[in-house]
């Protein structure tokens, strides 16, 4: 009866160790095919961001052509106003001598101004008027009516001769003073459309320097989270060694314990024989109460797993309602939100308290610490100005594009206060600004930072071609 028991007892651990093995072999190569595909992902994942950094540095080079073609721009433009400046020192130099023309043309007009001024008086002295004829006549001898005639000729000469000369000189000063302001408006209106080409392309510089800056982030980011990712690439290598290692230490014992069995039953095979009745009897025994245990224990298995479940959808259900119920209640202007003066003065009011204050930062204010340190883009600082009067203008990711589609469209000789106004900067619609009113808006620019321009200054000027949108009546 022993021997039958050991029979039995060795079966049943022969039938346990056979239906392991495949197990922890079929656990060991599903654990390998995990670690493969996550290491797929990730060569995946890090190819894809090292593709985006070949585009960001292409992206940097033509940014950076950009720069050098400005800079160049300002070199030209910064020696055409030191050229123009030269000429208008040119200029009052000769403005100088011919102010000095002028005053030599001006005293010979005073010269015979005084003589006429004295012709004048003789002639009241004589009467009020003077009659050549009367003169000629009163000659007492013919010689001297030859020397009257020849002195009244002599007189109406003269006086023909200082009028025309008058006459002459007063058209040359004219001619001397237009030339003078013709020169010196020229000039100046030269350096003046210098000085604003300068101002214009100061933007620009100021734009493509924002955008590089805003690059060499992302490309720093996109290095860090490839370097993390190769990180996990070598950390995934190693348990794919090790699970490699185990899976072959394990397949080394399985091995080992089925040549140690197999010469086992060999041996108790020969004992064994005459009991097969009452031992498959006892088996089947055995059988049918396992089953029985293992039914009940399954349905028991099913209605807890149906108990949690249900808990879970519970909890889950409560936490949906609990947070929909704690959202905070702000307008959306997807389309034209109602809220009157008082909320545009609350937004303007909270934008005009960052002035001097907020330095630009092209893709700013979008994270917290953006937001905190009052770094901005121009979108970024509208959607805060006006999220402070409790609108809200697309959520947090909001920019040119997504703004110039909410409201509704206004025209230029429309424009109120409150309304967006947009420029073509580096893109389409690629600035935005807060109206204020009689010409200004309140905008953050990559060159002042937060501040408040003219639209009349020959860069938003430019820029400007109509685009407006209401976003609150």
């Amino acid at each position: 009866m022993k021997r039958k028991m050991l029979t039995l007892t060795m079966a049943t651990v022969i039938g346990a160790g056979t239906s392991f093995i495949p197990f922890s072999k079929a656990f060991a190569d599903e654990q390998i095919q995990n670690i493969q595909q996550k290491q797929s992902k990730i060569q995946t994942s890090i190819s894809s961001k090292q593709s985006k950094i070949e585009t960001i540095l292409q992206n940097q080079q033509q940014l950076q052509d950009d720069i050098n073609s400005i800079n160049k721009k300002v070199t030209q433009t910064n020696q055409q106003i030191a050229d123009k400046e030269q000429q208008v020192k040119d200029t009052k130099a000769e403005v100088a001598k011919l102010n000095s023309k002028i005053k030599e043309t001006q005293k010979r007009i005073d010269d015979r101004n005084k003589v006429l001024s004295e012709r004048a008086r003789d002639i009241q002295k004589n009467g009020g008027s003077v009659n050549y004829l009367d003169v000629i006549l009163e000659a007492k001898s013919l010689s001297d009516l030859i020397s009257r005639s020849s002195a009244v000729a002599t007189f109406v000469k003269a006086d023909s001769e200082i009028l025309k000369a008058q006459e002459q000189d007063k058209k040359l000063l004219k001619q001397q003073q237009d030339q003078v302001n013709e020169k010196l408006n020229n000039i100046q209106s030269s350096l003046n459309d210098l000085k604003q080409l300068k101002e214009s392309i100061k933007y620009q510089l100021a734009d493509q320097k924002s955008m590089m800056q805003a690059l060499d982030e992302q490309k720093q980011s996109i290095a860090s989270e490839i370097s993390n990712l190769k990180a996990q690439a070598s950390s995934l290598n190693a348990q794919e060694k090790q699970a490699l290692k185990q899976l072959e230490k394990e397949q080394a014992e399985t091995k080992k314990e089925e040549t140690k069995t197999a010469e086992d039953q060999s041996t108790t095979s020969t004992n064994s024989s005459s009991n097969d009745n009452s031992d498959q009897t006892v088996q089947t025994s055995d059988d049918s109460n396992n089953n029985n245990s293992s039914d009940q224990s399954s349905s028991s298995n099913d209605s807890s797993t149906h108990v949690s479940n249900d808990k879970g959808s519970t909890s889950s259900s409560s936490r949906s309602n609990h947070s929909s119920n704690n959202q905070p209640s702000r307008s959306h202007a997807t389309a034209t939100s109602k809220g009157g003066s008082s909320t545009i003065e609350a937004a303007i009011s909270a934008g005009s308290t960052l002035i001097g204050h907020s330095p630009y930062k092209f893709g700013g204010g979008r994270t917290a610490s953006d937001i905190a340190n009052h770094l901005f883009d121009c979108s970024s600082f509208v959607h805060w100005a006006f999220a402070q009067a409790g609108v809200n203008l697309g959520g947090a990711g909001a920019n040119t594009d997504t703004l110039v589609g909410l409201g509704t469209p206004v025209s230029p000789s429309e424009l109120k206060r409150g309304d967006l106004v947009f420029f073509d900067t580096y893109k389409t619609n690629g600035h935005v600004g807060i109206y204020l009113g009689n010409g200004s808006f309140l905008d953050d620019n990559s060159s002042h930072g937060v501040s408040v321009d003219s639209m009349n200054n020959p860069y938003w000027k430019s820029a400007f071609n109509g685009v407006a949108r209401r976003v609150i009546n």
